[in-house]
């Protein structure tokens, strides 16, 4: 039973992450919600993003940006550019890395459109 106030939606799309530093990481979001996403990478890519796995800094969330392109069922895309903070890192296995990520803020009328596309996500399951 999905216990989240915001129920995500499996995709498998790449995207790209880019650190507060400027440096962009190329990864791929495996869910979607009206609240955040989770994207996967390496453990590099992780150190990269999230120095040894720390979320935290200087007392507050780190902030990446991330933009990736989201198809719904009916062939209309979009792209989403958010500012997100990094809410969780957890290693899955000896090189791979899962990263949850907050929306801070989405550009143009992103927010809208990810909204409808998680509702017709779960609407269609």
């Amino acid at each position: 039973m999905e216990r989240r106030l915001y129920q995500r939606v499996p995709v498998q799309v790449s995207a790209i992450a880019t650190t507060e530093e400027g440096v962009r990481i190329k990864v791929v979001a495996v869910d979607v919600s009206s609240d955040g996403l989770s994207v996967e990478c390496n453990i590099k890519q992780r150190n990269m993003i999230t120095p040894g796995g720390n979320f935290v800094r200087d007392g507050r969330p780190v902030s990446v940006f991330v933009d990736l392109n989201l198809s719904d069922k009916d062939g209309q895309s979009s792209k989403i550019v958010a500012r997100c903070h990094v809410v969780f890192s957890r290693r899955m296995s000896s090189d791979q890395c899962k990263i949850g990520l907050r929306y801070v803020d989405i550009e143009n009328n992103g927010h809208e459109w990810l909204v409808q596309f998680v509702e017709k996500a779960l609407d269609s399951q």
